[in-house]
């Protein structure tokens, strides 16, 4: 619990009293998770605006869900998180969220398009030189992570053994823990 702030109120606390059906709660809950689960939203979700309209969603779920809750299983913030990952997922993979980015980009001008791009180059070629993985760690990670598919998903997409998957993703976490910034 440390680092965060539900204002004297245990998060145990907090959770019965939104299984109780006190929707003020909520906001403290909203208040103290809502920038770590946006986090990961923004990490599987490509647009600001959807990212949040995903988190939105998420809160949704968690009111509707709560009575599902099992502490003795999970801290709340890991159930949540994880219901923000389903989302954001399903979100992606189901492209609902698409009209919401078509509006988003005929809004933008022309010359904020270019300064987006090359921000976003720039940022690409930091990571980059942060973490140099083979392509196909890269593209593993990709899948099973970002894009939620299961080991033998993300071996059948790339046509390889689930074995082999396992070993270039046990490599991958290697070289991404030898290129920590110290």
């Amino acid at each position: 619990m440390s680092g965060i702030n539900l204002q004297g109120e245990t998060e145990q606390s907090l959770v019965a009293a939104l299984q109780q059906g006190r929707q003020e709660v909520l906001g403290l809950l909203y208040d103290a998770y809502a920038p770590v689960m946006m986090g990961v939203i923004s990490s599987i979700v490509p647009d600001q605006e959807m990212a949040e309209q995903v988190l939105q969603e998420t809160f949704v779920a968690i009111w509707t869900r709560i009575e599902v809750y099992d502490a003795t299983r999970n801290r709340f913030l890991t159930w949540g998180l994880a219901i923000a990952r389903g989302i954001a997922l399903e979100a992606v993979k189901n492209g609902r969220y698409t009209a919401v980015a078509q509006q988003q980009k005929s809004r933008n001008f022309a010359g904020a398009e270019n300064k987006e791009n090359s921000f976003l180059k720039k940022g690409k070629q930091e990571n980059e030189q942060l973490c140099h993985l083979e392509p196909q760690e890269k593209e593993i990670l990709e899948l099973v992570y970002l894009k939620g598919r299961s080991c033998t998903e993300a071996a059948a997409e790339l046509g390889i053994t689930e074995e082999k998957m396992r070993v270039v993703l046990k490599n991958a976490f290697v070289h991404l823990k030898a290129k920590k910034p110290a």
